[in-house]
């Protein structure tokens, strides 16, 4: 379930991440403007937006000028990996969905357990349908369906090709994600720089605190160990082709 997550992850994030390109404002223009990044009035009433957007904007502003770019071998290589990925996941809950079944039919649990396996059935269900309605769409346009999916993963693989550049400028701790390490104490080094250049400003002032917070509340995130192994490691290869 994991994987579906991940695919679901990159669709919702790179969707969003496109709409940055959309003109000189963001946002509904019924909400106040907030703040300003490279040129662009953000106008939202929601202080976890305007960090997105801000963010977003500045690391899309920040590969273009170091020329990031994912190739065509580095998508089909993550594409590759995910399919597998997507693949043994479906054969463990396709599995795991009979056993249940299988428990449920005994009639011979406990209420309490009983409704927690008919829970986690019902996920596995979801889940189900919609491998069978993707599998359904890709194959009445498998070409469409390629595309879409090579234009998602271009903004995941260049995440990370933009985390390790940034990583290797600013240094600091590395913490786990579900798409990956983040480096975050260089993205907040990083960001402090850019307001101090003048590439944004917050002009909400009560939005200033929650933008900082993600990056000075360490109970929000589990870091790697410093001077570990894997800590050193986070960088060295994309995380996608490390999955056995």
């Amino acid at each position: 379930m994991q994987k579906l997550f991940i695919w679901l992850s990159l669709a919702m994030l790179s969707v969003s991440a496109g709409q940055l390109n959309a003109g000189e404002s963001y946002g509904n223009p019924g909400d106040p403007v907030v703040a300003e990044v490279l040129g662009m009035q953000i106008r939202t009433k929601d202080p976890e937006e305007m960090q997105y957007v801000i963010n977003q904007k500045l690391i899309l502003d920040y590969a273009q000028k170091n020329k990031i770019e994912a190739t065509r071998d580095d998508i089909d290589l993550y594409i590759a990996a995910m399919d597998q990925l997507m693949r043994d996941d479906r054969k463990e809950n396709d599995a795991r969905r009979v056993a249940i079944q299988q428990q449920l039919n005994a009639g011979s649990l406990p209420a309490e357990e009983t409704k927690r396996l008919q829970s986690e059935l019902d996920t596995l269900e979801t889940l189900h349908k919609y491998d069978l309605q993707e599998e359904s769409e890709s194959k009445q346009d498998p070409q469409a369906a390629l595309k879409n999916k090579q234009f998602v993963v271009k903004a995941f693989v260049e995440q990370w090709m933009i985390n390790k550049a940034l990583y290797q400028q600013y240094g600091g701790r590395i913490i786990f994600q579900q798409v990956g390490p983040e480096p975050l104490d260089a993205m907040r080094d990083f960001l402090k720089e850019q307001q101090q250049k003048g590439a944004f400003k917050i002009l909400e002032k009560s939005f200033e605190a929650p933008f900082w917070e993600y990056f000075v509340t360490d109970s929000k995130h589990s870091f790697y160990k410093q001077g570990s192994e894997e800590e050193k490691q986070a960088f060295e290869k994309p995380w996608w082709l490390q999955i056995k």
